[in-house]
C-alpha cells in the first residue's frame, strides 16, 4: 500500500529540475499553482494530495502508453513499461503503484476488460497496384502549394498587424471572412490555419494583436522546397509527444488513426481522438497524405529530407507580365524573395498557382514613403518584367514619384544630424514654415537642408505638415531606440508557474515553524489520523534506545500524537518530539 505520506516523500527527495517537469507532465489546474485560494499547495503533503485526486490521477493515465497501462494494472513489474508511470509519480522506483491509481485503473471504462499483450492488428495494406504513387505525389504536392499560399498571406496579414483577437478568444467572424478573401481561403478555415501558425511557432497571439516571430519571418522569403520541409518539421515537432507514438504505430496508412490512437492509448480516447482527426486534415492540407496514406514524399519530409519538395513543387517563373492597365500576371509560382519585393510596390488581388497584382498611385505612394527612390522601383519593375516598362506604368511612377518621395531625409554627415534633399522650391517652402521653424534650418545648397535633430524625428515633423518625405533605409533608427507601446502584462507560462511553485515548496519547508525534520513527521502523521492509517512509529526512549510502536493514530495535538497501539490494543500517549521516523504500517 502507498498512501499520500509515501509520494509526498518521494516528491520531497526529488531534485528540482525532476520535480518541475513531473508538475508540467501532470496537467494540475492553474488554481494550484496561486499563492491563495482553496486549491493553493502550500507543502508537498499538498502536492502529494492534489497529484492522487481523481481527476489528476485520470489526467495522467490517459497519456500513458498500452504497455504502462497494462504494467500498472496487472503488476507485472516490467520496469521499462512502468518507466512513463514512475516518471508521472504514479509509481515509485520499486514498482509499487500508487493506491489512487489502481483504483482509477479498475475504475476507468475504457480499461475494463482490456486485453493483455502488444500486437495491433491494423487492416490489410492497399494493393500497390491500385496506388499511383507519381499521382499521389502530385496531388500532394498541388495540397502543400494551396496551404503554403494561405498561410503565407495569413501570415504577411499578422506582420501588418490586421490579426486581432477578441476579448473572449479567437477571431471575429468579419475578420474570418476579410482574411479568407485576401488569402483566397474558406472563412471557416482561417481560424485553423491561424492555428497552425501559433502552434509552430510562426506567430503568437498573446498580446491581444498578433504578431510573426523570426521563424515566421524567415518562413516568408524562404524558397518554396525551403518552406514546405521548415513547415512539416515544424508541425512535426509541435505534436504532443503521445501523438508521435500514434504516427510511429500508424507508419503510413493513417485511415484509421483513431482507431490506433485507441489501441496506442487505451484510456487517452476522451483528449485524443481529436487531435488525430486533427492530425490526419492537416498531414492532408501539409501535403503529407493522400487519402489516408502518406506518400513517399512525405515520408521524405517527416523523416528530415527534404530533396523530394524540389521535385514534387511547381517551377518558379524568372518574370512577369506588366500590362498597360497597370496590373501584374505571374504566369507561375514567383520565388519568394521576388514576391515579397513585388508586394512593396504593388497589391496582391488573386493568389494562387498564376497570381494577379496590381500597381496603383496607392501602392506607389507607401513603397516610397517606406524608403524606396524612384530608380529603385524602376529598377525593380524592370528586373522583374519579362515584357518591359509599359509607358502608362512609367508615367504612373514618375507621376508620384515627383509628389511622394520627392524630399529624402538622410542621416547628416559623420552620422550626426539630418540632411534633408528636394527641389529649391520645396526646400524654400519647408525653411519658412512655421511648423517646422524649432528644427532651426540651416541651408548648405540649394537643394539640401541641414538639422541637428534625428532623421526619423525631422520625417515625422515632415509628414504631420504634408510634406512628401520618404526616410532613407540608413536613416531608420535602429530597432528599440523608439519607446516601445505599452503591452498588457502576460502571466506566467506553465513552465515559471511550475518554477515557482517547487521554489516556494522548499522555503516553505526550510522556515516552518517547528524544525523542519519534525514538521515533516508531524503532517504524516496528521495524514494517518485523517485516514485512519496504521503506521509504525520509532520513538527515541529516554536511555537512547530507540523503539518501534504500531498504532493507529487517533490526534495528533499538543506536541504529542494519540492512537491505539495494535500490538497490546491500548491507548499510547507520545511526544511528538521524541519520534525519528514515521513509516506506512498498512
Amino acid at each position: 500500500m502507498t498512501t499520500t505520506a509515501d509520494l509526498a516523500a518521494r516528491l520531497r527527495a526529488m531534485p528540482d529540475d525532476a520535480l518541475e517537469r513531473l508538475v508540467l507532465a501532470r496537467r494540475l489546474p492553474t488554481a494550484v499553482f496561486g499563492e491563495t485560494g482553496p486549491l493553493r499547495i502550500s507543502d508537498f503533503f499538498d502536492l502529494a494530495e492534489a497529484l492522487r485526486t481523481d481527476d489528476a490521477v485520470d489526467a495522467a493515465i490517459e497519456h500513458l502508453p498500452r504497455a504502462t497501462l497494462l504494467a500498472l494494472r496487472d503488476g507485472t513489474g516490467d520496469v521499462d513499461a512502468l518507466a512513463p508511470a514512475v516518471t508521472l509519480g504514479l509509481a515509485d522506483d520499486d514498482g509499487r503503484v500508487d493506491d489512487a491509481v489502481t483504483a482509477r485503473l479498475a475504475a476507468h471504462p475504457d480499461l475494463v476488460g482490456l486485453p493483455g499483450g502488444t500486437a495491433h492488428p491494423r487492416p490489410a495494406a492497399p494493393d500497390p497496384q491500385a496506388v499511383d504513387a507519381a499521382t499521389a505525389r502530385t496531388v500532394g504536392a498541388e495540397h502543400a502549394f494551396a496551404t503554403m499560399t494561405v498561410l503565407a498571406e495569413l501570415l504577411r496579414a499578422v506582420s501588418e498587424g490586421a490579426v486581432r483577437e477578441l476579448v473572449k478568444g479567437g477571431i471575429g467572424t468579419p475578420l474570418a471572412k476579410a482574411l479568407g478573401e485576401r488569402a483566397g481561403a474558406d472563412p471557416q478555415v482561417v481560424p485553423h490555419r491561424l492555428g497552425l501558425l501559433e502552434r509552430i511557432g510562426f506567430a503568437n497571439p498573446s498580446d491581444g494583436t498578433w504578431t510573426t516571430t523570426a521563424a515566421g519571418d524567415a518562413w516568408l522569403v524562404a524558397s518554396w522546397p525551403d518552406r514546405w520541409s521548415t513547415l512539416v518539421a515544424a508541425w512535426r515537432d509541435a505534436l504532443d509527444p503521445a501523438v508521435q507514438e500514434v504516427l510511429a504505430v500508424a507508419g503510413d496508412d493513417l485511415r484509421d488513426l483513431v482507431a490506433v490512437g485507441r489501441w496506442a492509448f487505451p484510456a487517452g480516447a476522451r483528449w485524443l481522438d481529436a487531435v488525430l482527426l486533427d492530425v490526419a486534415g492537416s498531414a492532408d492540407a501539409l501535403g503529407l497524405a493522400v487519402d489516408g496514406l502518406v506518400t513517399s514524399t512525405g515520408r521524405a519530409l517527416l523523416d528530415g529530407d527534404a530533396t523530394p519538395a524540389a521535385e514534387d513543387l511547381p517551377p518558379t517563373v524568372d518574370g512577369v507580365y506588366l500590362q498597360h492597365d497597370l496590373t501584374v500576371i505571374a504566369p507561375g509560382p514567383l520565388a519568394p524573395v521576388d514576391d515579397d519585393a513585388l508586394r512593396s510596390v504593388a497589391v496582391l488581388e488573386a493568389p494562387g498557382l498564376a497570381a494577379r497584382y496590381r500597381i496603383s498611385e496607392d501602392s506607389l505612394r507607401r513603397a516610397f514613403r517606406a524608403g524606396l527612390t524612384r530608380d529603385e522601383v524602376v529598377a525593380l519593375l524592370e528586373r522583374l518584367s519579362a515584357t518591359g516598362l509599359p509607358q502608362p506604368l512609367a508615367y504612373l511612377v514618375d507621376q508620384v514619384s515627383s509628389r511622394d518621395g520627392s524630399i529624402v531625409v538622410d542621416v547628416g554627415a559623420d552620422g550626426l544630424g539630418t540632411r534633408v534633399h528636394g527641389t529649391a522650391d520645396q526646400l524654400d517652402l519647408i525653411g519658412v514654415d512655421a511648423e517646422l521653424r524649432q528644427l532651426a534650418w540651416e541651408r548648405s545648397e540649394l537643394t539640401t537642408l541641414l538639422t541637428r535633430y534625428p532623421p526619423h524625428v525631422v520625417h515625422t515633423a515632415l509628414e504631420d505638415q504634408r510634406y512628401p518625405a520618404v526616410l532613407t533605409a540608413a536613416a531608420r533608427p535602429a530597432t528599440g531606440s523608439v519607446p516601445p507601446g505599452r503591452r498588457r502584462a502576460g502571466g506566467r507560462n506553465p513552465e515559471q508557474a511550475a518554477h515557482a511553485l517547487v521554489e516556494r515548496l522548499r522555503v516553505t519547508t526550510e522556515r516552518g515553524d517547528a524544525e523542519p525534520e519534525q514538521e515533516w513527521l508531524g503532517r504524516q502523521i496528521d495524514l494517518a489520523v485523517r485516514g485512519r492509517t496504521p503506521i509504525r512509529l520509532t520513538v527515541r526512549m529516554p536511555d537512547g534506545t530507540e523503539r518501534p510502536f504500531s498504532i493507529v493514530p487517533t490526534s495528533v495535538a499538543a506536541g504529542r500524537v494519540r492512537g491505539r497501539d495494535t500490538a497490546v490494543d491500548v491507548e499510547r500517549t507520545l511526544p511528538l518530539s521524541l519520534v525519528v521516523a514515521v513509516e506506512s504500517d498498512a
